[in-house]
């Protein structure tokens, strides 16, 4: 796959040069992270293509659309610092190692900080807050999250609920929807879950991936 980067003008090509290597490199560890096990390969991209169309149905300017899908590809790269052990084990996480993996999205935002916008290192750090102020890392609630953030979170969470686990099958479009539709306003923001369904009505349906023995965590 070739990495993807928008083509913006500047009037400081070396800066750009330097951020656009830099996001290449955090795209490649992102997909490492994917890549952990064979059948995770695609999550992030997956996610920052929902992402992004979420926020394109919502209006947001062509610039904040690249910047939503350039996070939604390193979403979750603070997972980089959470051991396979953890990552890899089938069955229910104990406490100590849930916390451990809860700080990936700090790390995340702390990772994608020294090339990213502080717009998207918010969204990054936030993604995995809740409507209803359950979530991490903050325990933000309703309009405390960034918008970045909530689209982030709904997109991730479509995207595991859409693929195959170690534990269950995989939802179909409208089990999903009907799963967001019972979560707004409780884990997603409910005008993210209105645009998320004008954006899959809109979709064709594609075969459901395969996530095989690697856990899915999620603020749920």
């Amino acid at each position: 796959m070739i990495d993807w980067f928008p083509s913006t003008a500047s009037a400081d090509p070396a800066r750009d040069l330097s951020r656009w290597q830099g996001a290449v490199t955090m795209r490649r560890v992102a997909r490492s992270i994917d890549d952990r096990h064979p059948a995770t390969a695609g999550h992030s991209e997956r996610v920052a293509e929902l992402a992004a169309d979420i926020a394109r149905s919502l209006g947001w300017s062509r610039r904040s659309v690249d910047r939503m899908r350039e996070a939604g590809g390193i979403h979750d790269i603070g997972k980089v610092c959470v051991p396979e052990s953890i990552l890899l084990t089938p069955g229910p996480l104990s406490t100590d190692e849930y916390e451990i993996v809860k700080t990936h999205a700090v790390l995340g935002g702390e990772i994608a900080s020294t090339v990213f916008t502080r717009r998207q290192v918010t969204w990054i750090r936030h993604h995995h807050e809740r409507w209803d102020g359950h979530g991490y890392p903050d325990r933000l609630a309703g309009e405390e999250i960034p918008d970045g953030a909530a689209i982030l979170s709904l997109a991730d969470a479509w995207d595991a609920m859409t693929s195959r686990s170690w534990s269950r099958p995989a939802l179909t479009r409208a089990q999903a929807l009907e799963e967001c539709d019972r979560e707004s306003g409780r884990q997603f923001a409910p005008w993210a879950v209105a645009a998320l369904r004008t954006v899959i009505e809109d979709r064709p349906p594609v075969p459901a991936p395969v996530y095989g023995r690697l856990r899915l965590i999620s603020a749920a």
